[in-house]
Parts: structure tokens; C-alpha cells; sequence
């Protein structure tokens, strides 16, 4: 329709010189004539230039990565081309970016959605010109990001009529949460792999012996180590290694009590994705497999990772954990029993969440009778768990200033 109308006032405005001109003919004024043969090619022109400004014009965006960590920067290569002889006065790139990422070299404008921005950018192109321009991106907000749709917009040189095109082409920048080391050193080892590892029904190999120790009544005569019995004098066994590694399940609960206010990504639920990154990436550091399971989703499915020691795993999980959005199957409790129903009794779990209310205690319980369970604390403000519904107990302190220590710490 706004198309319509302005092809009628250019026809209206030609067919105006027109007349003038025919009039000085008439009336045998040169004038006239000429002034209406102008103004009659003037708008013939401009229409014309307003037809084809676009045609030829090219814009691109390349990132030099698509995955990145949080607080890393990323560059940003810009591209516009004019292929014709046909100048432009003005170009304007009107370029959807992401919202939370600033972008160094350039000019965003913020939208009333606060879910996304744009980057603005207004040049004149000479014939046949091609324009580089170089960017950074700074990753300060963890997620999946979207660059573009990009529009172009410019039009004759007096402004009188404007053309768009949309660009549909978009570019996705995947950035990492904040994976920090766990302190104090050791804890993981010594909590979840020593206290619960007594819980896990685990048999042993005896063809792969993994020392001595001192003999207790019931152990078996044939595991007695008579060397290193008549060496020290004291009756020592054969300790064995299990036949099967244990396996860690982590289950992460993304409903902190901030995502009910008006944020829907607060500082809290980042502080949740962190510990649990971190604690996968520790555990993964250890050669232990480990799965994820959380009541949020990525890409708008379920997180479900079962434990694996494939190298390959933990990358997985980090990008879940990148995409992950507090969206999905609202009760941990579910995610708990359900997870639990699938594994074999060798896995032990580690629930990590803000708050411990009722119905979760309640399946802490039953999956206890299987499983061997530690719990992780986030103090965000809702109850911990009381120390005898749980194998171990850990809490993680929350500070506004968390993302610049240097260490995520786990205390008894």
C-alpha cells in the first residue's frame, strides 16, 4: 500500500512537469518548456534511482568463532559492497545483535524487549566500493546468541523515496558459562568418591590388586598376602579394584528463587550453571563418568545426560549447560526419581539446588534405598537439607562478587 501511494505522488509530480512543459510550448515560453522537460527527467530519474539503489548492494557478517567462553571476546568482520555505477548517499544497516553483549567499534541501540539490540550503521557508498569493518564482542552474558536479521534501507539523494530489504542470514555465537576450579582441593575426591563410594555396591576383581590392608574378621584366607605378612609381622589382605568404576549422576534444579521476580536469567541462576559446570568439569578432570540431569531445558528439550567417560561427554554438557534456560519440567523431584529408575545402583547422585523442600526430600529418600547421594547447597536463600536425609552435605556461598574470584568454593 505504501508503496502504491508513493508511485502515485511520483506520477502525480511527473504529470505536474508535464503539464508545465506542454503549457510553455503553448504559450511558446522556453522557460517553461525547459523547466518542465527538467523536472519531468528530474523525477523519472530519481525514481529510477530509487528503484535500483539496492540492487548490487551486498552486507555480511562473520564471526571468527562461534563458541566462546564467558568473558573471552570474539571478533566481528563486516562486509558492504556496492557492485554498480550507480552511487548511494546514504546506506542504512539496521543489524539485530544480541542483547548483553556489548560490541566494541560500533553503535547498538537498545530495544523495549531487552532480549535483543541493534547495530546501526549509516555510510554513503561510492560506485563499485567495498567497505571492511572490523568489531569485537564482548561475551559477557552466557547463552545461545543470534546475530541478524539485518536490513538495508537507502533511496534517492534527496530523500524523497526509501527501498528495504530484509537479509535473512544469521549467525549463532554460543558462549560457555564461567568454569571455575573447586576449592578446597580434594573435596570432590574426598566426598563424593570416598565417604559415598562405601554405598556403592561394587564388587572386586581379584586379578587387578590395588594393595594391602590390615585383615578384618570375615575376610577371605586365600586374600591374605603372606609376603608382605611375614615382612611387616602383621596379618595384611589384598585390596582389589572394583570391577565396575562408579558413576556420578549430577542433577542441577535451575528454579532459584530469583527466577521468580521479574529477571528471567538473574545473576543467581548464573551462579548455579557455574557451580554445576565446575563440578562436572572436576569430576570429568578425574576420569570419572559423569552424566547431567536438570529441570531446565536447552534448544527447548530436556537436559539428559547419562554418566559417560567418552571425551566427548563433557563438551555435551557444557553446551547444554550454555543453553540452558530455566524452562521445562518445573519439579526436580521428577527429574530425580526418573533419572534414578535408569541407572544401575553403582551410580551415585549429586542434587544441586537452591532449595530443599518437601517433595524433594521425599525422593531424596526413595532414591537413597538405591543410590548413594550427596547433596550441593546453593546459598541463594531457600533451606538446606538436614545432614541426616543425605550420605554428605556440601554447601556453595553465594557473593554478588562471585564471578571474579578465582575459585568455586564447597564447604562441609
Amino acid at each position: 500500500m505504501a508503496r502504491l501511494k508513493a508511485l502515485a505522488r511520483e506520477l502525480r509530480l511527473a504529470e505536474a512537469f508535464l503539464a508545465l512543459a506542454v503549457l510553455g510550448f503553448a504559450l511558446s515560453s522556453d522557460t517553461l518548456a525547459l523547466l518542465g522537460c527538467l523536472g519531468t527527467l528530474l523525477v523519472a530519474l530519481l525514481a529510477l534511482w530509487e528503484r535500483s539503489c539496492l540492487a548490487g548492494v551486498s552486507y555480511s557478517r562473520r564471526l571468527e568463532r562461534h563458541r566462546a567462553g564467558l568473558g573471552e571476546s570474539v571478533g566481528l568482520e563486516l562486509e558492504i559492497v556496492n557492485d554498480k555505477i550507480l552511487p548511494l548517499s546514504f546506506l542504512e544497516i539496521d543489524d539485530e545483535v544480541p542483547y548483553g553483549l556489548r560490541i566494541e567499534g560500533g553503535a547498538t541501540v537498545t530495544g523495549f524487549s531487552r532480549r535483543s539490540a541493534r547495530l546501526v550503521q549509516v555510510l554513503p557508498l561510492l560506485p563499485y566500493q567495498r567497505v571492511r569493518r572490523r568489531m569485537l564482542v564482548s561475551c559477557d552474558r552466557r547463552g545461545e546468541h543470534r546475530f541478524g536479521p539485518a536490513t538495508l534501507t537507502s533511496g534517492d539523494p534527496v530523500g524523497r523515496g526509501t527501498r528495504s530489504e530484509v537479509l535473512a542470514e544469521t549467525e549463532q555465537l554460543l558462549v560457555y558459562p564461567r568454569i571455575l576450579p573447586v576449592s578446597p582441593e580434594g573435596v570432590l575426591a574426598r566426598v563424593l568418591l570416598g565417604d559415598l563410594s562405601s554405598r556403592s555396591p561394587l564388587g572386586a576383581d581379584p586379578l587387578r590388586a590395588a594393595g594391602v590392608r590390615a585383615y578384618s574378621p570375615g575376610d577371605p584366607l586365600r586374600h591374605v598376602d603372606w609376603r608382605a605378612t611375614a615382612r611387616t609381622g602383621e596379618l595384611l589382605v589384598r585390596r582389589f579394584e572394583p570391577t565396575v568404576s562408579p558413576r556420578i549422576a549430577v542433577v542441577l534444579d535451575v528454579l532459584v528463587p530469583q527466577v521468580r521476580g521479574w529477571s528471567p536469567d538473574p545473576d543467581e541462576l548464573e551462579f548455579a550453571v557455574a557451580s554445576t559446570a565446575s563440578i562436572l568439569s572436576a569430576l570429568a578432570r578425574g576420569r570419572i563418568p559423569v552424566g547431567l540431569y536438570t529441570t531446565g531445558s536447552a534448544g527447548g528439550r530436556p537436559v539428559a545426560h547419562p554418566p559417560s567417560r567418552d571425551p566427548s561427554a563433557l563438551p555435551a554438557m557444557l553446551e547444554s549447560l550454555a543453553r540452558l534456560l530455566p524452562s521445562g519440567t518445573p519439579f526436580v523431584e521428577r527429574v530425580l526419581l526418573a533419572a534414578s529408575s535408569r541407572l544401575p545402583g553403582q551410580t551415585s547422585f549429586v542434587v544441586i539446588a537452591a532449595d530443599f523442600p518437601r517433595p524433594l526430600l521425599a525422593a531424596i529418600d526413595e532414591v537413597r534405598r538405591h543410590h548413594a547421594l550427596t547433596a550441593v547447597h546453593l546459598a541463594l536463600g531457600g533451606d538446606p537439607p538436614p545432614t541426616e536425609r543425605v550420605d554428605a552435605l556440601l554447601h556453595a556461598p553465594y557473593a554478588e562478587d562471585w564471578q571474579s574470584r578465582k575459585s568455586l568454593e564447597l564447604l562441609p
